[in-house]
């Protein structure tokens, strides 16, 4: 996960920028609230219009973290009586450096849908990032959406900071359901700008499937313009 950066998709703030903070002497408490006008995952829309997430995390100087969140979201009704309209998650991981130029991060997370349990599954996360700009990610689950399948998804990411804390960056990835015979390909590219405790990003998705499903919903709008607002802890007296 990228450290030391305005994060490349502000509706996955804490995902990717907290566990870097860890490298603080202190360990910290975190929160955040983001209201964006969408949520997109794996180049689908998640949401049918705006999207309010909550979260919190937790650093330790040892490289742990933890965070957990909670967002709205719109699926298309798959099961009669599992309606999926709030997406919860909790990841626990360790976050490390090597020298100065290379970062990596493990984690294990477990994603909940409230009135949906048969949607529930979890997922086994790894990335690897170079310099602060390059990164790789990958993420691995064995029971996708109740549909006893395996999901992967890999993404590259590349980040420009540039001045007056502007950053410009995008993300390619590609996902995969096998058995199922589906492979997106999926595309991102924004711009964001760190204000104070406030982030804002204007963010362009896209992708190459087409159907609305159970996965999302292609068709919905694909700039997204989100708003983070950081409470930022302090870490323990000495």
């Amino acid at each position: 996960m990228p450290s030391g950066r305005i994060a490349s998709s502000i509706t996955a703030v804490l995902v990717l920028a907290a566990p870097a903070l860890a490298s603080a002497q202190d360990a910290r408490l975190n929160g955040y609230v983001t209201l964006g006008s969408g949520y997109w995952k794996h180049g689908l829309a998640q949401t049918d219009g705006p999207s309010l997430q909550l979260g919190v995390d937790y650093q330790n100087h040892t490289g742990f973290f933890a965070y957990a969140r909670a967002l709205n979201v719109d699926y298309p009704e798959d099961y009669p009586g599992q309606e999926r309209d709030v997406e919860a998650s909790a990841y626990v991981g360790f976050h490390g450096r090597r020298q100065e130029s290379w970062s990596w991060t493990a984690s294990y997370g477990r994603y909940i849908y409230p009135d949906a349990a048969r949607y529930n599954y979890d997922e086994l996360s790894v990335s690897v990032g170079f310099r602060d700009r390059v990164f790789y990610t990958a993420s691995y689950n064995d029971d996708y959406y109740v549909r006893s399948l395996s999901a992967l998804n890999q993404e590259i990411a590349v980040t420009f900071p540039l001045r007056a804390n502007i950053e410009i960056g995008g993300a390619v990835g590609r996902f995969r359901i096998g058995g199922a015979g589906l492979d997106i390909t999926h595309w991102n590219v924004g711009v964001s700008k760190l204000v104070g405790s406030v982030a804002l990003d204007l963010r362009y998705y896209d992708g190459n499937y087409e159907w609305r499903n159970y996965l999302g919903d292609p068709y919905a709008d694909r700039y997204v313009l989100s708003m983070t607002y950081a409470l930022r802890g302090k870490g323990p007296r000495r």
